[in-house]
């Protein structure tokens, strides 16, 4: 990733040293803090209307990016 992801720094202001540690060195914590950062986008432009969907795939998103938090929580504590 050429910078740092956004919405998990916002979350995780404490860590962002850890996160530049595993984002050079661990390949699944780079593609989970892309995909956190593409999924958590999508969620936005859903809830500011930009792009409107159903509520259904609207709860899907959150719950695979709760998902991957999780996950990316989880490699950061380790």
């Amino acid at each position: 990733m050429s910078c740092l992801p956004v919405e998990l720094v916002a979350e995780c202001p404490g860590d962002v040293s850890r996160i530049l540690e595993l984002e050079s060195e661990n390949q699944t914590f780079l593609d989970l803090a892309e995909a956190y950062e593409t999924v958590t986008a999508e969620i936005m432009d859903i809830e500011t209307g930009i792009d409107p969907v159903r509520p259904s795939y609207l709860a899907q998103l959150q719950r695979q990016r709760d998902e991957i938090r999780a996950i990316l929580h989880a490699l950061l504590d380790a």
